[in-house]
């Protein structure tokens, strides 16, 4: 195999090849978050169901992709991982090679980022939808107890005790 400058052009290119795949599904990956928020904007359960279901085979496809990080590990000189990429990057000479990496590396994180910050507002959303879904349930079964199913009078004032029964039992 052809060495230049220090490091094995096929293991660059392996580099190179295993990280551009985990970059094309993560942005794969983004794009189903992204319908994922619009359906749960919309309220569109079935539209919803069919995400989680493309959501769960994009992860699947992810985790087979994996076992190719462990043969650029040695090529970066650890599990690969921020830290490990960029001490790897610095170690490189200043070439092409390098530039590419850095560039692919960049777009990597920067997709990564966004696909987390898109997960973490779904999940905010679904956290939110599940909390109010609890609290009509609770107002109708009559339960409050509970500070999150307060009942107003007329005048906008909490009430202690509701009057009359609840929609479940009534």
């Amino acid at each position: 195999m052809k060495q230049t400058t220090g490091y094995f052009t096929g293991d660059i290119h392996n580099l190179k090849m295993v990280l551009d795949q985990q970059h094309v599904h993560l942005l794969k990956m983004l794009i189903i978050l992204k319908q994922e928020h619009q359906a749960l904007q919309n309220s569109n359960l079935t539209q919803f169901e069919d995400i989680v279901q493309q959501k769960h085979q994009q992860v699947k496809n992810l985790e087979k992709i994996q076992p190719l990080l462990s043969t650029v590990e040695k090529t970066v000189g650890g599990v690969l991982s921020k830290s490990t990429f960029s001490a790897f990057i610095q170690r490189m000479p200043n070439d092409e090679e390098k530039s590419g990496l850095e560039i692919l590396w960049n777009k990597f994180q920067e997709t990564l980022q966004q696909c987390n910050l898109q997960n973490k507002i779904n999940n905010r959303i679904l956290n939110a939808s599940a909390i109010n879904l609890k609290q009509a349930l609770s107002i109708l079964r009559g339960n409050t107890d509970q500070p999150s199913s307060n009942i107003y009078n007329k005048t906008g004032q909490p009430q202690d005790k509701p009057q009359g029964q609840s929609i479940a039992v009534a």
